[in-house]
């Protein structure tokens, strides 16, 4: 790349120059690229962000959506745009938008929308959304409890739920929060969905929708990374298509819906059938990847979990190693027997992935994971019905703990490992070599900083490549330092982890060289780009030894 320092072409040119700035400046990290989509266009290959798909299906099947998102989340950004531009949803009205504060007792006005002395009875059996925080939720309490004794004469609700909160402790500040919905879900008997990537986060919107028709439900996915990567969803559902398998998985088990000899995993059961058949899909409750014969498996729940693991998982048994991973779908209803059947014969060693809520709960010994308890219940239950029990493990985490694949790589690892073996270093490598790996740095004031989304923009219109970019931001470094991950492949991109080995790396402020060690994410022979305005060839190794 050859850079070159601007100079001043006239008044007409600048005009332009501003007009491109300020039709690509990137409004929000949860839409694709950073820029609106209308809603009528959310349909068939499609570059969307997981954030934008839920609120399409939201926003689509609900009377009202009751949104409830701190002013940086952008969790519903788009749906208040959609609302503000008057698209009709999938029941041909406007959905009425509600952005509400994240207080205690907020969600008494939902609550007091559905059961309100004036509330048109014809509109009982639509849907209502919440679209909220994992922190959002100690406040829903109140109301989700009312809501979850009064669901029989309720409206059907749903709650899309981003895994995002604050902790001031965590150096990070934001954490990836599984805890409250898991908690939530058992304490309150909420149903509990979560989504393992964007490919499918828009089917799992859409099947908490219709499991919310047995009692309220949660889904729950990575509020932080995933829900906000830009990606190429191939087969997105325009709204009519959601509107039409909606009532058509919904009229299959109507009957069943009513039935009191089914109890709610008997329902689980026949609207899993029913939604895979209308979908074309495989979805289970619970899904494994790994070793055919594994004699060591272990549990996860959550997006970065489900799908890290899966991916080292299927590598590692490539390589003969007898492990397998679990992923947890659907939370509650807890299916114990579709779980045991889920185990294979050969599993001498269950392992559970558990999350707590700090590092004071993982030092504990008397505290043990949510997930702990469900698998603990279920293979003694398999032991009470006869077969050999395996042992089970807890191995519990914090929220602030960001996985990736060499951290996973270690554990699966040393779980497939007999006891003195020595443990190969982790060195798996996922991703394909005709995939190009690009990562950006700047500072949040500079005016290049929305340029990787639109470098991503102009990559993703060659329909033979897929185009994924994610962005971090750190306010710890330099007052806000951003991090631009590119990703360029001929096969869909499923990576939900930054860069390790970029191609090339874009520094566009050079003092970041000297808080960030942006090397470390750069392969072998890979190109470093430095932005230098106004260095001389004599200053380049002056100014470039201290840093590099």
């Amino acid at each position: 790349m050859h850079l070159q320092t601007q100079e001043g072409t006239g008044p007409a040119a600048d005009a332009q120059v501003n007009a491109l700035e300020s039709l690509y400046s990137a409004k929000s990290t949860s839409l694709p690229f950073g820029q609106n989509v209308n809603l009528s266009s959310v349909s068939g290959p499609k570059y969307l962000t997981a954030q934008t798909l839920v609120q399409q299906v939201a926003y689509a099947l609900s009377d009202k959506l009751f949104s409830y998102s701190p002013q940086s989340f952008d969790l519903d950004v788009a749906a208040k745009a959609w609302k503000l531009a008057g698209e009709k949803n999938a029941h041909g009205d406007v959905t009425g938008v509600q952005a509400l504060d994240t207080r205690h007792g907020a969600g008494n006005i939902a609550l007091g929308y559905m059961f309100s002395p004036d509330f048109n009875l014809n509109k009982r059996h639509v849907p209502q959304s919440i679209i909220a925080s994992a922190g959002m939720l100690q406040h829903l309490r109140p109301a989700l409890d009312q809501l979850s004794l009064l669901h029989e004469i309720a409206n059907p609700t749903a709650l899309q739920i981003a895994a995002v909160d604050y902790a001031g402790e965590t150096r990070a500040g934001l954490v990836t929060d599984y805890c409250a919905a898991l908690n939530m879900a058992e304490e309150l008997g909420l149903g509990l969905v979560s989504s393992k990537s964007a490919f499918e986060v828009q089917h799992m919107s859409l099947l908490s929708t219709l499991l919310a028709s047995v009692h309220p439900t949660i889904h729950t996915y990575d509020g932080i990374t995933v829900g906000r990567e830009t990606t190429r969803v191939v087969d997105v559902l325009g709204v009519p298509a959601v509107k039409r398998t909606y009532d058509s998985v919904l009229s299959t088990i109507k009957d069943d819906l009513t039935s009191k000899r089914l109890t709610n995993e008997g329902k689980l059961q026949k609207l899993m059938l029913s939604f895979n058949s209308e979908l074309g899909t495989e979805y289970k409750c619970f899904e494994y990847h790994g070793h055919a014969s594994p004699v060591a498996v272990m549990v996860v729940f959550g997006t970065v979990e489900a799908s890290i693991s899966a991916q080292v998982a299927e590598a590692l048994a490539a390589q003969g190693a007898k492990v397998g991973v679990i992923n947890v779908r659907i939370y509650r209803p807890f299916a114990e027997e579709e779980f045991i059947e889920t185990l294979a014969p050969s599993v001498q060693q269950v392992t559970v992935l558990g999350q707590v809520k700090d590092q004071a709960g993982v030092m504990d010994a008397s505290v043990s994971s949510a997930l702990y308890a469900d698998v603990m219940a279920a293979v003694n239950f398999q032991s009470l019905s006869g077969g050999k029990e395996p042992s089970v493990y807890d191995i519990k985490y914090a929220r602030e703990t960001v996985w990736t694949v060499a951290k996973m790589e270690a554990l699966l690892k040393q779980l497939g490992s007999k006891p003195g073996e020595e443990l190969q270093k982790p060195g798996l490598r996922l991703t394909s070599n005709e995939m190009k790996q690009y990562s950006f740095w700047d500072v949040d004031t500079s005016e290049t900083v929305d340029a990787p989304f639109m470098v991503g923009q102009l990559l993703s219109d060659d329909s033979s490549t897929n185009v994924s970019a994610r962005s971090g931001h750190d306010n710890l470094v330099q007052g806000g330092a951003i991090r631009t991950d590119l990703r360029c492949s001929q096969k869909s991109i499923e990576a939900a982890y930054s860069v390790k080995e970029a191609d090339v790396a874009v520094v566009a402020e050079k003092s970041l060289l000297k808080d960030i060690a942006v090397l470390d994410s750069l392969k072998e022979q890979g190109t470093l780009v430095l932005r230098s305005p106004n260095w001389k060839d004599d200053e380049m190794e002056k100014n470039l030894s201290t840093p590099v």
